[in-house]
């Protein structure tokens, strides 16, 4: 048991530590209010269990009744580093280009263009076991390591923050990335039966439902919907046939995505008894929409993979492509997911930043490292099965399924008919990739009403497509957008503006 003696002196965020700050934004001035504290994380009797490390933003005079915006990355195991440093805050990285290179050092921290904090506060959590978040009770660690147990803790953590802010008056959103998606999915419904209501939710480069993100010999589809994104891909790296190069991207996409639903799929679906025409019909259209080679494509049983594509496509320039944002490439055969470009490349610049920043205006401990990452959580003691999707007949799930918190996103929208949810993706992300987004939002059980509930956007980038500054100011239009719809919804267009504060 560790407890705040042993902690000690050495622990700065026992007790909250605050800044005031100002930011310019489109030209204007805005002051806030910045606190970095531990949020307790209390089971049912009461005893606290674990503490979450939570940066906080609120404008200055906005008052109690602002929106409150609940943001965290993805993976299990990552901390909040890459929303918090790199897309949404007052401060962030400063980045240049159009995210198609590592950052330049040094990593400099300055006004953030993209930031929501006009028409939203902000709060970065970091789940249990990354960032400063920590386990006071070790014995209870594997109490949040799994998806449903990961959903419990950070509805608590908001609950916990909101009491303490007093902000219970505060319309709510939700913002996650990547496996975000889903934890925020499950995160929706669970909150509204602890009688929090979210207003919206949005899903940065969600991995909605792990079945879509992975291929086995009889779970083929994702095949299907990641084909389009190899072709924009090779379309990038200008390698496809020249009559496609001719194009834009969106037109070539579009065919590319047109003849995996129909051809692709069809062969997919006969196994192995397609034709040996069908067959070479489908290495030639393979081979036009990906670039890849014959011999490659025979190799892969025409079923090509997002990280075997990232490994093969620039194979004759010694080349390997990220399969996060693909117009990343790093020297290297084969594919190796713990030299992701996009992920290394960001991982370090936004770490500098934080420290940089964070080091400049409040005490930072010395004592243990700020965790982007912990393997320990991910490697093995995830619960991925507390995830799993029920059958469809109301049967308990199985061993060997796959992750997904839809159904309960689905049942949170039919319990609130005034939620919004806000989904995007990136052009070159080949993993989480536009296409795959688009199948789970088209397959979500709910009334067809709803689904004018239901936004989707695209940017020019990968999985962190606001590494690229054009497509974050443009993400920061639509989120505007968004969370005014969300907000009429539910407060009127009368009373919109006062929600607001800033026009």
């Amino acid at each position: 048991m560790i407890t705040n003696e042993q902690f000690g002196a050495t622990e700065p965020f026992l007790e909250p530590q605050r800044a005031e700050e100002t930011v310019t934004l489109e030209g204007r001035r805005l002051d806030y209010g910045l606190t970095a504290e531990y949020i307790p994380v209390y089971n049912d009797e009461g005893a606290e269990q674990a503490r979450s490390f939570c940066v906080s933003y609120a404008l200055t005079g906005g008052g109690a009744q602002r929106p409150v915006t609940f943001a965290f990355n993805g993976k299990p195991g990552t901390s909040t580093l890459y929303l918090h440093m790199a897309a949404l805050a007052p401060k962030a990285l400063s980045l240049t280009g159009q995210g198609e290179a590592a950052p330049r050092r040094p990593y400099k921290v300055g006004d953030n263009p993209g930031t929501i904090l006009d028409f939203s506060d902000l709060v970065f959590i970091d789940p249990v076991g990354t960032g400063f978040s920590c386990i006071v009770n070790r014995e209870k660690e594997r109490q949040y390591y799994g998806v449903r147990q990961d959903v419990d803790a950070i509805a608590r953590i908001i609950r916990a923050w909101t009491a303490r802010h007093g902000r219970f008056a505060s319309p709510v959103f939700i913002v996650g990335e990547s496996y975000g998606g889903l934890r925020g999915s499950g995160l929706v419904l669970r909150l509204q039966q602890m009688h929090i209501m979210p207003s919206g939710f949005v899903a940065v480069s969600p991995a909605l439902s792990y079945g879509e993100l992975h291929t086995s010999m009889l779970y083929e589809h994702h095949l299907v919907h990641t084909a389009p994104a190899l072709c924009a891909a090779a379309w990038f790296h200008k390698k496809l046939d020249a009559d496609l190069l001719a194009r834009p991207l969106e037109e070539v996409r579009a065919e590319a995505a047109a003849w995996a639903q129909n051809e692709y799929l069809r062969f997919l679906w006969k196994g192995c008894e397609a034709s040996a025409e069908e067959r070479s019909a489908v290495m030639e259209k393979l081979r036009r929409y990906t670039a890849l080679k014959a011999p490659d494509l025979e190799a892969l049983n025409l079923r090509v993979g997002d990280k075997q594509f990232a490994g093969l496509l620039l194979a004759d320039q010694g080349l390997v492509s990220s399969y996060f944002d693909a117009r990343l490439t790093y020297p290297g055969r084969g594919f190796d997911a713990a030299a992701d470009p996009q992920t290394f490349n960001m991982s370090a610049a936004c770490y500098a930043a934080f420290y940089e920043y964070f080091g400049r205006i409040m005490k930072l401990p010395e004592h243990r490292d700020y965790l982007a990452f912990n393997p320990r959580v991910d490697g093995g003691a995830w619960d991925f099965a507390s995830g799993y999707l029920p059958a469809a007949s109301g049967a308990a799930p199985r061993a060997g399924g796959f992750a997904s918190m839809l159904a309960d996103l689905c049942t949170a929208m039919k319990m609130d008919s005034r939620f919004k949810f806000f989904a995007c993706a990136g052009q070159f992300d080949l993993h989480c990739s536009i296409d795959t987004t688009r199948y789970c939002l088209n397959h979500m059980d709910i009334p067809a009403h709803l689904r004018a509930n239901i936004a989707f956007k695209t940017y020019w980038g990968g999985h962190m497509f606001y590494s690229n500054p054009e497509a974050r100011l443009q993400f920061r239009r639509d989120l505007k957008e968004f969370y005014t719809a969300a907000l009429e919804a539910n407060v009127g267009k009368e009373a919109r503006a006062e929600a607001l504060v800033i026009q």
